[in-house]
């Protein structure tokens, strides 16, 4: 009985053979069709004998042959080189076109206006250790200093968090007491000598309780984004927190704090990171209600718009699970990814 090996060598034996067989038919062909070739050619030209045994025809003869003959249309002229490079036989093509950098008129609309502040939003990624915070800077209003006032593990983390404060006060550069040292300072000069390597910046609120308009709102935020990278290192990340939302009843005493307006400035506030390069983080998702946008009651004070211990705690647990990935980053567990030789 055949064995695998003896059955696999028969086969690529009968293979070899088509194969050959296959060459064969090929070459033979291809002489078939020279061979006849040939013998087409040779019927076409006239024999040397009847060529010589022609009758020389006079030249006044063959004037009037010419003239009696009807007139056959004109050959297709050779083409004509010029010096500069080989004749063309046909039509020139005009490569100035493609071989040339021009500014072209813009025909969509490259703004950012209206994308959903969730659609853009950091995505969860590893977990930071708490060593990442050292080089953070928050920047905000009172809201922001609850990270630094309960014990949510940003001890080390600068702060320039302010009570009261609007995106006009760092603009300004006005004198303010920092709500968690404090001191009394000027919020930019305070941000910059912390020198950080990430700044996460959360102010609005107070620019809503007094229903200024939101373009004003965000023309405001996009010069303070300049005025901040004209004075820090160039490989600083900007992180641009979402405003958080508030209990249901704080729009009766503060029209202004309505969450669905929240939400809007929040779509602003992510489509300007959009356009000035900084990151939106939409820590509003682990402190409110998805379906109203409202604070969650185990988060919520009795003012209804800061949060206690336990939010600042998840909204610290939020930020270091929602941070862009940087190889200089050390993470809890293996690096999310990590890339062999980078």
């Amino acid at each position: 009985m055949s064995d695998f090996y003896t059955y696999r060598n028969e086969v690529a034996g009968k293979k070899r053979k088509r194969s050959l067989m296959l060459a064969l038919l090929i070459v033979l062909a291809a002489a078939c069709a020279g061979v006849g070739w040939f013998w087409m050619q040779r019927d076409a030209q006239p024999a040397e004998g009847e060529a010589a045994a022609a009758e020389p025809v006079s030249t006044s003869e063959s004037a009037e042959a010419e003239s009696e003959a009807p007139v056959e249309a004109a050959a297709p002229a050779e083409p004509v080189s010029t010096g500069d490079g080989p004749a063309r036989i046909v039509q020139a093509v005009d490569t100035a076109v493609w071989d040339t950098s021009t500014a072209v008129e813009q025909t969509i609309d490259t703004e950012y206006l209206n994308t959903d502040h969730r659609m853009v939003a950091v995505p969860m990624l590893g977990t930071v250790t708490p060593s990442y915070f050292d080089t953070v800077t928050f920047a905000g209003d009172s809201i922001a200093s609850g990270l630094g006032i309960y014990d949510t593990g940003y001890k080390n983390a600068h702060y320039a968090t302010y009570v009261s404060a609007g995106v006009q006060t760092f603009v300004n550069n006005v004198s303010v007491k920092n709500a968690v040292t404090g001191a009394t300072e000027t919020p930019m000069e305070t941000i910059v000598a912390s020198q950080p390597d990430y700044l996460y910046i959360l102010v609005g609120t107070n620019n809503l309780v007094v229903q200024g308009s939101e373009e004003s709102f965000i023309a405001y935020y996009e010069r303070l984004i300049d005025m901040l990278r004209e004075q820090l290192n160039p490989g600083v990340a900007f992180y641009i927190q979402s405003i958080p939302g508030v209990q249901e009843d704080v729009v009766q005493s503060k029209p202004g704090l309505d969450n669905a307006r929240i939400a809007t400035a929040n779509d602003l506030l992510a489509n300007m990171a959009l356009r000035k390069g900084c990151y939106f983080v939409n820590v509003r998702e682990v402190l409110t209600n998805p379906a109203d946008g409202s604070q969650y009651d185990d988060y919520a004070t009795k003012d209804g718009v800061h949060f206690n211990a336990a939010g600042y705690q998840a909204w610290a647990d939020y930020l270091a699970t929602h941070t862009v990935w940087n190889r200089r980053s050390q993470y809890l567990g293996q690096n999310p990814y990590y890339i062999y030789g980078a």
